[in-house]
């Protein structure tokens, strides 16, 4: 059981605690006490009793025997005039003194809050109160300054009827912990807090804080009481007073293990949830945190939308001790003319939110047509140019779970860049056309999506196959997907005049690619996607029209500048022109995540991947996004992209061959001209826009996006050119009904 004190025992007990804490601050010492001005203050222009004259002159002589060499001892002697002249009733400007005087010792002894308290009260007692001429630092000044500009400065009137209500100073401190005792023995419990805060205003105490504690934690309020037990704990750390210390550690200890948490799962897909407790909104970032709360009865309360239709949740928890509840969030429309009392029934038997959103009536079409066209265009200082137009479709059923889709484009190249020109080969120009076809179902949790795409050039046809398989955990929380694919390339070599009908004769090549991911849905404003791929390429893979230039071994090839020139190189090349050849086997790794954050009417969205291959490529990839929904209409980004890449482990700047004197040549066995095989840095910065033409709630919805970039890559060990600049471009127009 716990004791209590004997109420003429506890004020014993009070003023005890305020002595020997205010004796635990310790004196500051000084170097040159004997020379330190001593403070005089004004005599005033009030008639003066003889008890008032003894009193000024007493609050006088401590700050002359004690102020500022023993502080501690001046604080205690000052309190003690200030309660004598409190309870007898003295003259303002005498109060005034003692106040000012208190206010000098506490701001020398660092405490500020107190020192400008004093200085306030020194003007409620008296408002032409003034600082002595001197022993006043800056700091002081400053101070003093601080509270006769402030508020919380109380009339002359007030101040004395305040005095009088409450004994005024450390006696009325004093008076209001003995009543805060009183209504703790007479359980009144609520009282006993507000006693307790009003003796803290008046003078900071740790013990008056632990009983504050006290009376809160056995009212229920366990986070105020926590709160102020710590508080304990500092003051009595601050004032080194042992016994204040261990009980404040056993108090604190004891309440962190009783206090209850309380955290939420909103409802996924919700982009507009607002949630309050109790009253108090919950910030939507914060929703996944662990709260502390008091035990007893509370309330959520939480807004949204579902399928179109506004819903709400409405609960009370009676959380008790030690417990750790979760809510969650089910949103629910209210009932109305278009939900009917089955549909009702359904919701209130609905275990989660995707159990309610399958009784609601589906404000979203049966069957929604999306249908794209766009033009992309590309150009480089190498003199390579590609334009692009394209279309694509899908169909879409959100109801039924499936969806299937197509498109086409067709690249027309045109290049004379320094590998073609070096050859003594013109300018070439060629088009390419690609398909594809995708369609999956998800008629739940799990799914599966195929797609097939096909791609064929003058001398080059490529067939690709693959099946992605997904599934939807945790309520929609967690994404796992894992996806496999397969491509057959078969690759021809024509005529120099490159217009012939296609032929087989350079080679096959044959892919197969794993990709796995994982999508978390960490907050309702936060998405973490995190995926890695491993690609096996197995056939020949050289370019049917890249001659490799040839150097002398020793007496050329070591001194090939970065960068040389075409005449250059053709000036110190070998006669012999052979084609590139490159390793026949490649295995392709890479991992990666992407990052997307809701911030207000933005989206961040950070991309890093890290690839790796057999041929000792190693690369590294950041792209950044920030899209800003500047309306309704209208959103914009800017788009930076770093890239850096190792060389792969035949590649060389020149290439050596021998030649013997029979004609015959030795060659190394793989060889290239691809830049693209190079160590290289490149940067990209651009941006793009779309703008919204119809009602986003519309039922048909259409828009224009346009993105640009510039691209810059420096080679740092490539034939003919060291740096490449390069711009992208697209407009596109997409519509949905």
């Amino acid at each position: 059981m716990r004791s209590r004190l004997p109420l003429a025992r506890f004020v014993r007990w009070a003023r005890g605690a305020r002595v020997a804490s205010l004796l635990a601050l310790g004196a500051f010492s000084f170097a040159l006490v004997a020379t330190w001005p001593r403070p005089a203050f004004a005599a005033g222009s009030q008639a003066l009793t003889a008890d008032d004259v003894a009193l000024r002159e007493a609050i006088q002589q401590v700050m002359n025997e004690d102020y500022p060499a023993n502080l501690a001892a001046a604080k205690k002697r000052l309190q003690e005039h200030l309660g004598s002249c409190l309870k007898k009733g003295c003259a303002g400007a005498v109060k005034a003194d003692a106040y000012l005087a208190l206010g000098m010792v506490s701001s020398q002894l660092g405490q500020v809050d107190d020192a400008k308290q004093n200085f306030k009260s020194a003007f409620g007692a008296d408002p032409a109160a003034k600082l002595p001429s001197s022993g006043v630092t800056p700091l002081i000044k400053t101070q003093f300054d601080d509270a006769s500009a402030g508020p919380g400065v109380v009339p002359p009137a007030a101040a004395e009827d305040e005095a009088a209500a409450q004994g005024g100073g450390i006696a009325g401190a004093i008076k209001l912990m003995t009543e805060a005792l009183k209504a703790d023995q007479e359980g009144r419990l609520d009282e006993c807090i507000e006693k307790d805060k009003a003796a803290l205003r008046i003078e900071e105490q740790p013990r008056t804080r632990m009983h504050l504690a006290s009376c809160e934690s056995r009212n229920g309020k366990l986070v105020d009481a926590l709160r102020d037990a710590q508080k304990a704990l500092e003051l009595g750390i601050a004032k080194r007073d042992a016994a204040v210390m261990k009980v404040a550690r056993t108090r604190v200890k004891e309440l962190i293990e009783r206090i209850p948490h309380v955290t939420f799962v909103p409802p996924p897909g919700v982009q507009d949830l607002a949630v309050r407790f109790d009253e108090r909104p919950v910030p939507t970032e914060a929703l996944t945190k662990k709260f502390s709360v008091d035990p007893g009865k509370h309330r959520v309360v939480a807004e949204g939308s579902v399928n179109g239709f506004p819903a709400t949740f409405d609960e009370e928890y009676d959380i008790h001790e030690k417990e750790f509840v979760t809510v969650r969030i089910t949103l629910k429309p209210p009932a109305n003319d278009y939900i009917t009392p089955g549909q009702i029934k359904c919701m209130l038997s609905a275990k989660n939110q995707e159990d309610v959103q399958k009784c609601l009536p589906q404000n979203r079409k049966n069957v929604v047509i999306r249908a794209a066209i766009d033009l992309s265009a590309y150009s480089d200082t190498n003199s390579v140019a590609v334009y692009t137009p394209g279309i694509n479709v899908a169909v879409v059923s959100p109801t039924a779970g499936w969806n299937f889709g197509g498109s086409f484009i067709i690249d027309a190249v045109s290049a004379a860049s320094p590998d073609i020109v070096s050859t003594a080969s013109p300018p070439f120009a060629e088009y390419r056309y690609g398909a594809s076809v995708t369609g999956g179902f998800k008629p739940g949790l799990y799914g599966a999506q195929v797609s097939a795409s096909t791609s064929t050039a003058p001398d080059y046809v490529s067939y690709t196959g693959g099946i992605r398989l997904t599934a939807d955990l945790k309520e929609k929380l967690i994404t796992p997907t894992l996806g496999y694919s397969y491509s057959s390339d078969s690759v021809g070599r024509g005529p120099k005049n490159y217009q012939n009908d296609f032929n087989p004769l350079k080679g096959r090549l044959s892919s197969h690619e794993i990709e796995a991911g994982i999508t978390f849905i960490t907050s309702p404003t936060s998405v973490l996607l995190i995926g890695g791929t491993m690609a096996f390429e197995r056939g020949d893979q050289s370019q049917p029209y890249r001659y490799v230039a040839m150097f002398d071994p020793q007496k050329v090839a070591p001194f090939v500048p970065n960068g040389a020139t075409v005449d250059l190189v053709n000036r110190t090349r070998l006669p012999i022109r052979p084609l590139e050849q490159v390793p026949t086997e490649r295995d392709r790794f890479a991992v990666g995540a992407r990052f997307n954050k809701r911030l207000g009417s933005a989206t961040l969205r950070l991309e890093q991947r890290f690839y790796r291959d057999t041929w000792s490529v190693t690369a590294s990839s950041t792209d950044m996004r920030y899209m800003l929904d500047l309306s309704r209409h209208l959103r914009v980004w800017p788009h930076l992209r770093l890239h850096g890449q190792t060389g792969a482990n035949f590649f060389q700047l020149a290439y050596g061959a021998t030649l013997d004197s029979n004609g015959g040549v030795t060659l190394p066995l793989y060889r290239t001209g691809d830049r693209e095989l190079a160590p290289l840095l490149t940067g990209t910065g651009g941006g793009g826009l779309r703008i919204g033409l119809g009602a986003p709630e519309g039922d048909v919805k259409y828009g224009i996006t346009v993105v640009g970039d510039v691209m810059y890559t420096r080679y740092l060990k490539a034939l003919y050119v060291s740096a490449r600049t390069a711009v992208y471009g697209s407009v596109g127009f997409d519509l949905e009904f």
